[in-house]
């Protein structure tokens, strides 16, 4: 999720905001080596090509990494929160490699959207971050390092903040996958922007759903609108009956612009509120629960074995 959204309550991903507060940094200064067999030293020689404002760049795939966690993540987080992140990005990144380039960009292994690969910040815009040092330095710690589960790169996806469990991409994607189950997300209810809020009136809200959902009845008082909630053990709203037409969460959390799908509302005589906990699909690396993890004295390898259980931490090998 991009952390340039901080500043009000966007639309879609993710993602990813800086902090209102950080407390003194209490991390570890040196990284924990890969606890997994070396296969090869993937520290340099290894290319990616990323479509950069619509233009098709090949570039070194470390450099991309940097490029990639100084846009999701917040430069003053603890380092080993920052670690965790640059190893998601980089699985990520070899990830989408291994699958082929899409349709939507068939020139870039990968894009500069958020919401369909990775957020990604150009060398022009890093000059300008003092804290960006500290994040080329995690990223040269933990240079050729991805999750692997039997034997193949995951989709190491990752969001802003959960709620007390992360999601599972079953209940997301409809895909169970082993390494993306629900799990408990530590520290995420410090964040200041943890609980929000959206307030339609009636009118503004009937017009959104004439737009996509014309057989949706949305007539009557707002009380009367939803019904039937379908929830994952995370808490997010898989499916709901908006005017008698059934939804899905993630729908409902794109046509009203919520932070996630982890919602409940309030109604008046002639408005709705959702009142949304978390921001992001939920799914992955939950960033302020790094941070709380790194806080709390685990290293990078414990965050990532957390967050994404059932994976090896290696060295990539391009041979």
């Amino acid at each position: 999720m991009h952390r340039l959204l901080l500043t009000g309550v966007g639309l879609v991903l993710v993602l990813y905001l800086l902090p209102v507060f950080y407390p003194a940094e209490t991390d570890k200064t040196e990284p924990q080596t890969p606890s997994e067999s070396v296969t090869a030293a993937a520290t340099g020689g290894s290319d990616i090509t990323v479509l950069v404002n619509g233009k098709a760049q090949e570039m070194p795939l470390e450099t991309y990494v940097e490029g990639v966690t100084a846009a999701e993540i917040a430069d003053d987080f603890p380092v080993e929160a920052i670690r965790a992140q640059a190893v998601a990005a980089r699985t990520y990144a070899v990830y989408k490699q291994s699958r082929g380039r899409p349709a939507e960009h068939p020139d870039a292994d990968v894009c500069d959207d958020y919401s369909h690969c990775a957020a990604y910040q150009p060398d022009a815009v890093k000059t300008f971050s003092t804290g960006y040092s500290r994040i080329r330095k995690a990223v040269k710690d933990t240079a050729g390092q991805i999750l692997t589960c039997d034997g193949a790169p995951i989709a190491a996806v990752f969001h802003c903040v959960s709620g007390p469990k992360t999601e599972s991409a079953a209940d997301v994607w409809g895909e169970d996958i082993p390494y993306l189950q629900s799990v408990v997300s530590p520290g995420g209810t410090q964040y200041a922007g943890y609980e929000s809020a959206v307030t339609l009136t009636a009118d503004a809200f009937r017009e959104k759903v004439a737009q996509t959902l014309p057989k949706a009845d949305v007539s009557g008082k707002p009380d009367r609108w939803f019904a039937s909630s379908v929830r994952s053990a995370a808490g997010g709203v898989k499916t709901v009956k908006l005017g008698g037409v059934t939804v899905e969460g993630t729908a409902v959390r794109a046509l009203f612009g919520l932070q996630s799908t982890n919602f409940t509302i309030t109604t008046t005589e002639d408005s709705i509120t959702f009142h949304t906990i978390g921001y992001g699909h939920g799914v992955g690396l939950s960033q302020y629960g790094a941070k709380y993890m790194a806080e709390q004295g685990s290293d990078y390898t414990e965050i990532l074995a957390h967050y994404y259980p059932h994976t090896e931490l290696k060295l990539e090998s391009r041979e």
